[in-house]
C-alpha cells in the first residue's frame, strides 16, 4: 500500500483493492477528512496512516475515487475504517457504498461557489483565497507577488452593437487568451463584467510583472472573431501592484486588489490600452480615498452636502430657462470639495445611489419653490450616475420624488453621460422608458459624434443634447476648422431630430457668438453665469427676463 498527496487530496492505492474491485485503474484516489490529509505526508515516512486506520479510535469515513481506463470516475465511501489495516483491505471493499452521485453534486456546488459560470475561471471568492495563499508564501521567501487588475477597453460598445451573446463569446475568448499569456502557475480570475485579475507568485523582479502585463495587452489586442465572421477589437488597461518594498505579512488580499484597481484606473485616465504600476503618488491618493470613504458615507447624515445651481440661459433673450443642480461637499476640515474630488469614490463604493437620490429630491423641491414663489416656468436639470442608471427601480424613485415634491414631471430634465450609457448598456433601457412614461425629459451630456453616440440617440428616449465642452473649448476663429464644423453639425442634427441643444462650457464671447450664428438658442457656462447657491439664484430669477423654454 502507498500513500501520497496531490494538490491537497489524499491518494491511497493497493493492488489488493484493485483486484477485489475487479478494475485495473491507473490509480485509486481517495479524499480523507482534514485530519487525515494533514498526516498524509508523515505517513509516507513512518507508516502512521496504517496505524491510524488500524487503531480503535473512531475515524471519519475514507473516500476513494476510482479512475477507470476510459477516464470516468466512481466515488466510494469506506465504512468502519477505524479497524482497517492493509491486510484487511477486503473490508474496505465489502463495506463500501457508491456515493458518486453525491460527489458529483458536491463538485457542482463547488463549481458554482468558486468558479465564474461563463468562463470557468476562479471567481472573486476563490481569487481572494489564492491571493491570501500567495501572500503567505511570499512572506516566507524573498520572492515577489504581483496582482494585475485588467479591465477591457470598449467592451460595452461590443455589447451594445453586437449584442450580449457576442459579448459573452468575447469574454470567453479573452479568458482563454489571458490563460495563454501568463505562466502556467499563475491564477487568472474573472471578478465580474469585463474585469479580470491575474495573480503572479514567485517573481524575482518587478520587470517580470510588466512583461506579463505586456503579453496580456498584446494577446487581448488581437482581433477576436465573433460568430465566425465578425471581428471585435479590444484593448485592455492594466493596474499592477507588487509586494516589492512591502512586508507581505502585513498586506491583506483586499488591499492588494484595491491598489491594483487604483493603478488600473490611473491607466484609464492616462489614455487606456496601457499598464501602470502602483506607485507612491497612487499610494497617497489611495490613502486619501481611504480616509474620505467613511467620511463620505457620513456626509449625508451630517448635513455636509449641498446643492448649487448653474443657470441655463436663453441665448436670445438672456433669460434663465433652466438650472443645473451641482453637488458640493462642505467638508468639516478640508473645506468645500468639488465633485471631481469625490464623485468617483462615491461611484465605486455605491454611495452615489443614496447621494444621487438626495440631490434629485433637493433639486426638485427647490424648483417647485421657485415655481410657487417666483412663477418661474423653467426646468431643473439633474445628473444621473452610471450606478443610478443601472439600478433597478430608478423609474419608481423618480416618480416618488416628483409626487413627494409636487414638481411637474415636464420640469425635470435628467442628464446621462455617454460613459454611463455605455457602462450600463441595454440593461438601463427599461428604467429610462419608465422615466419617459412619467413625463420627465432625458438628455445626453458631453455628446460627441462617434458611432456609439448616434446609436444611443436611436435606441434611447433622448429629448436634449449637451455638446461636449471639449468641442466648445476648441472652437476656433476660422469657420472652416473641424471643431466648428462638428458643432454646427450637432446643432443641425438636433434640429432634425427635434431635440433641444444646450451649449455647455461657454466661456468666451467668440464661443457665444458662434453658437448664436449656428442657431443654438440655449447655453450655460462661466461667461453666462456661474454656479451659485439656491438663495443667490432666487435673486437672479427674480430679475431674469422670461425666455422661451
Amino acid at each position: 500500500m502507498w500513500v501520497r498527496t496531490v494538490d491537497g487530496v489524499l491518494v491511497y492505492a493497493s493492488p489488493a483493492v484493485e483486484a477485489t474491485l475487479g478494475y485495473e485503474p491507473e490509480e485509486l484516489e481517495g479524499r480523507s477528512e482534514r485530519d487525515l490529509i494533514h498526516q498524509a505526508d508523515a505517513s509516507l515516512r513512518d507508516g502512521s496512516l496504517e496505524r491510524l486506520l488500524a487503531s480503535d479510535e473512531p475515524q471519519a469515513p475514507l473516500e476513494l475515487r476510482v479512475r477507470h481506463r476510459d477516464g470516468s470516475f466512481r466515488w466510494l465511501e469506506m465504512i468502519d475504517t477505524n479497524r482497517i489495516a492493509d491486510p484487511a483491505v477486503r473490508g474496505i471493499v465489502t463495506n463500501a457504498r457508491d456515493v458518486t452521485s453525491r460527489k458529483t453534486t458536491e463538485d457542482e456546488l463547488v463549481q458554482l461557489t468558486f468558479r465564474d459560470p461563463l468562463t470557468g475561471l476562479p471567481n472573486r471568492t476563490l481569487l481572494m483565497d489564492r491571493i491570501a495563499v500567495a501572500l503567505a508564501h511570499t512572506s516566507r521567501s524573498s520572492d515577489i507577488l504581483a496582482v494585475l487588475f485588467c479591465d477591457l477597453d470598449g467592451f460595452k460598445l461590443i455589447n451594445d452593437v453586437l449584442g450580449h451573446a457576442a459579448g459573452d463569446q468575447v469574454l470567453i475568448s479573452v479568458a482563454q487568451r489571458l490563460g495563454s499569456a501568463v505562466r502556467q502557475a499563475d491564477t487568472v480570475a474573472r471578478t465580474g463584467g469585463d474585469e479580470f485579475v491575474v495573480v503572479c507568485d514567485g517573481l524575482q523582479k518587478i520587470d517580470q510583472a510588466t512583461e506579463i502585463a505586456q503579453q496580456i495587452r498584446d494577446a487581448v489586442e488581437e482581433p477576436i472573431l465573433v460568430d465566425g465572421r465578425r471581428e471585435a477589437a479590444l484593448s485592455v488597461s492594466i493596474g499592477i501592484v507588487t509586494t516589492e518594498g512591502f512586508d507581505a505579512s502585513n498586506v491583506d488580499p483586499m488591499t492588494m486588489l484595491r491598489n491594483a484597481d487604483a493603478a488600473m484606473y490611473h491607466a484609464k485616465k492616462r489614455g487606456r490600452a496601457r499598464w501602470e504600476l502602483y506607485d507612491e503618488a497612487l499610494i497617497a491618493e489611495a490613502a486619501q480615498r481611504a480616509e474620505l470613504e467613511p467620511e463620505l458615507r457620513r456626509a449625508l447624515e451630517h448635513g455636509e452636502l449641498a446643492v448649487h445651481y448653474q443657470p441655463i440661459i436663453d441665448l436670445t433673450s438672456g433669460g434663465i430657462v433652466g438650472a443645473e443642480a451641482l453637488l458640493r461637499w462642505n467638508h468639516p476640515s478640508r473645506g468645500q470639495l468639488m465633485p471631481a474630488q469625490f464623485i468617483g469614490l462615491a461611484e465605486e463604493t455605491g454611495v452615489i445611489v443614496a447621494v444621487g437620490e438626495w440631490v434629485l429630491r433637493e433639486a426638485c423641491a427647490q424648483a417647485r419653490r421657485w415655481q410657487d414663489d417666483l412663477a418661474w416656468p423653467g426646468w431643473i436639470s439633474v445628473n444621473l450616475s452610471a450606478r443610478q442608471v443601472a439600478q433597478s427601480g430608478l423609474g419608481s424613485t423618480v416618480s416618488d420624488v416628483l409626487t413627494d415634491t409636487g414638481l411637474d414631471p415636464h420640469a425635470l430634465w435628467l442628464e446621462l453621460t455617454e460613459t454611463a450609457l455605455l457602462r450600463t448598456g441595454n440593461s438601463a433601457a427599461r428604467e429610462l422608458a419608465a422615466i419617459e412614461a412619467i413625463g420627465a425629459h432625458l438628455g445626453m451630456d458631453d455628446f460627441e459624434t462617434g458611432y456609439a453616440s448616434l446609436s444611443n440617440l436611436q435606441r434611447l428616449p433622448i429629448d436634449f443634447l449637451k455638446i461636449d465642452s471639449d468641442f466648445v473649448t476648441r472652437l476656433g476663429h476660422n469657420a472652416s476648422s473641424p471643431e466648428n464644423g462638428i458643432v454646427a453639425a450637432i446643432i443641425q442634427l438636433g434640429k432634425t431630430l427635434n431635440l433641444q441643444i444646450v451649449a455647455e462650457g461657454v466661456e468666451t464671447v467668440l464661443q457665444l457668438e458662434m453658437f448664436r450664428a449656428y442657431g443654438c438658442t440655449t447655453g450655460q457656462g462661466f461667461l453666462l453665469a456661474r454656479p451659485v447657491t439656491a438663495p443667490e439664484i432666487s435673486t437672479l430669477l427674480a430679475a431674469s427676463p422670461r425666455g422661451a423654454s
